[in-house]
Parts: structure tokens; sequence; C-alpha cells
């Protein structure tokens, strides 16, 4: 009976919808926010870490984690949303936030596996050929993720999260193509006007209108903009605060190997 009168609340979509985020890139806030708007109005959340190739059945809203999708996901005209960042902070969030995670894929030192699946690989890299997951490993040293990077400095530890989880992230954003059924809005752009952007991502996804301010109530509670410095600190998926960082993390050295191996993947994807 609850869940009957909780999808009286609003109607499902006449297709299946999705939002499409990175690692590093809006995914805990969209997650968060999506899970318990999805639940009050009664549709049914699902989300896919790897590689989404078709939204499954009893599934009104995918949320596909880490921006890996097939072709044929992609050409099917399904509607849907796309969050990106700029790729430099890209870089340093995941330089930042690896040295102190609990992900599996980051902390497993273990790899007697040898066909090298997830936790050995991150999971946007579990269904890849062999050579490109024996190329990740290969850079560890045989310890994990984390430990390889919290023994670099700064400037090293960044350049290896360019060829490492940064570089899944970054390929993935710049290959992109563009759809007119999939929206793209900009990380920096939804946490700097939260509520203007947050009403454009649920009415393009076809949440009723009537559903529409109790879905912004649930989103407001996670607007970092509206949380106190104790709730930042606490929160794991926070470096620092402050969206944009790359400007005080990026040495000549850094900049240097960032255009080496990403050129102007900012100006591709519209940033300064």
């Amino acid at each position: 009976m609850i869940l009957s009168a909780r999808r009286a609340l609003g109607s499902k979509p006449a297709e299946p919808v999705f939002v499409l985020t990175y690692h590093k890139v809006a995914t805990v806030l969209c997650r968060k926010v999506l899970m318990a708007s999805t639940e009050k109005i009664g549709w049914r959340y699902n989300s896919e870490g790897g590689i989404a190739t078709d939204i499954a059945t009893k599934t009104d809203l995918l949320h596909v984690i880490h921006g890996t999708a097939t072709n044929e996901f992609l050409d099917s005209g399904k509607r849907g949303i796309r969050i990106i960042r700029d790729p430099r902070d890209v870089i340093v969030s995941g330089f930042l936030y690896h040295q102190r995670c609990s992900e599996k894929w980051c902390i497993n030192s273990d790899f007697s596996d040898p066909g090298y699946p997830h936790p050995q690989v991150p999971l946007p890299l579990a269904h890849s050929d062999m050579q490109t997951r024996e190329n990740f490993v290969s850079r560890l040293g045989g310890v994990s993720y984390q430990e390889k990077i919290r023994g670099l400095e700064q400037d090293e530890g960044l350049i290896f999260e360019m060829d490492g989880f940064a570089r899944i992230t970054i390929d993935e954003m710049v290959n992109w193509k563009e759809s007119d059924n999939v929206m793209t809005i900009k990380m920096e752009e939804l946490v700097s006007d939260f509520d203007k952007s947050f009403e454009k991502l649920f009415r393009w996804l076809g949440i009723p209108e009537d559903s529409i301010p109790m879905c912004m109530k649930i989103a407001r509670s996670h607007d970092m903009n509206r949380m106190r410095e104790d709730q930042i600190a606490s929160n794991p998926h926070i470096s620092t605060g402050k969206l944009r960082k790359w400007k005080n993390y990026f040495s000549s050295q850094v900049t240097e190997a960032y255009e080496e191996r990403f050129g102007d993947a900012h100006l591709t994807l519209g940033y300064e």
C-alpha cells in the first residue's frame, strides 16, 4: 500500500531514461538525489557501474555511473542527461580522492588472478581487452593504486592519475557523440547554479511537474553550497569544498604532461 501511494505521486516515463556521470564528476551527488527522488515519485531506479548496454526491464531511470556505454546504447535514441567536468579538475580531484578512499579497486593489492578482473582494475576496464587491463595493472608495480599514488610527490602523483583512472574519464568525455536526446550539463553549473540546473535536469527526464517541488527539496539537502563546514569536512567524496582546483595544482611540469596526453581536451568540452 505504501509503494502504491508513492507511485500515485507521479506518472512513469513513456520510455526509460538515463543519467550518465563519470568518476569524480557528480556521481555521488546524482546518486543520492536520484535514488531518493525516484523512490518518492514511484520510479524504479537502477545503476550500472560497468558498461551500459541497455536499460533493464523494471527500470525507469538508469544511472550510468562511470560514463561507459556501448555505441548501441548511445545510438538507441534514449533520453538522458550527461554531466561533464573540466578534465583538469577531474585529474586533481582523482589525485586527492584516491589517496584516502576505500573503493575496492583502489586499495586492492592482490593481483593473483591472471585475468585481471575487477577489483584488480576499475569497473570501466573490467570488460576491456586483456592488453588494456595488463597495462593498467603493470603501472602499479605490485602495490595498490592507493599505495602507489601515496608514494609519489605531488607532480608525479598528478601525472600518475592522468595515466590512471582520470584517463578513462577524460577519454570517455572527449569521445562522446552528441545527440539531440541527451542534454549535457557541466558539473560546474550544476554546483554554482544548483536550483536552476536541477530543475532543468528533472524536467528533461520527464519528472511530473507537480512532483518537481518535492524532488527539488530532496536535491537541496545535498547542495554543497548549503552545507555547513563540518558537513563538508566529514564527506569523504569532497576533497576541499572547492570545485575548481587545477590552477593551484598544475605546475609547468604537470601542464606539459597534460598537454602531451590530452591536448586541448578542455576546449573540446567547452572550458577556457
